[in-house]
């Protein structure tokens, strides 16, 4: 099925992202980017973009294993993983956050795409909009087993994540992005 093998791909690749970000960073980085995360709150919505949460016992592995997976993120908390919308109607979106110190946005999104790109090739990868939560976003397009799936990433000095919508392309969703992700991530 192309929902599981894709979640957790993206689960490893927000593992594999934080960790190399971490060696990367310097006291002084460590210490800023700290006291602006301390602002940043994660929280799994009850619906995203007014779809519903899949409940579906088919699909508790790919979210327990997506939960599991950001949880070793390095100083990971409020993570979560979550389907949304209907399995049967082609219409769905994957989310996954987690709440972390993140000391250079950019390189976090690089890497995150570099490290998703040696498992599925995605293309027109461009910056996105970040709306009044900031940091650095991109969305490209990919596909499984023939399904368009646009991917959109975040980092910010407090969080990393990404949304995922099936049966779509970055540009049917680039728009939509923003509202997303801030139903998703609030800061005080």
């Amino acid at each position: 099925m192309p929902i599981v093998l894709l979640s957790v791909a993206i689960a490893l690749v927000l593992c594999v992202g934080g960790a190399a970000t971490i060696l990367l960073i310097g006291k002084n980085a460590v210490d800023d980017a700290e006291a602006a995360a301390a602002r940043v709150t994660i929280a799994q919505p009850v619906t995203l973009g007014g779809l519903p949460l899949v409940d579906d016992p088919r699909f508790s592995a790919v979210t327990e294993e997506m939960e599991s997976s950001l949880a070793a993120y390095p100083g990971a908390s409020s993570s979560f993983g979550a389907l949304y919308g209907s399995p049967t109607g082609q219409n769905m979106v994957a989310a996954l956050a987690t709440k972390a110190t993140i000391t250079d946005p950019e390189k976090e999104v690089a890497e995150s795409f570099r490290v998703f790109g040696q498992s599925a090739t995605v293309s027109g990868l461009a910056d996105a909009a970040t709306g009044e939560l900031g940091g650095v976003a991109k969305c490209g397009t990919s596909s499984t087993s023939g399904i368009d799936l646009a991917i959109c990433g975040w980092a910010d000095e407090g969080s990393v994540g990404m949304i995922m919508w099936f049966f779509k392309t970055a540009a049917d969703v680039r728009a939509d992005f923003p509202a997303l992700r801030a139903e998703i991530e609030s800061k005080s």
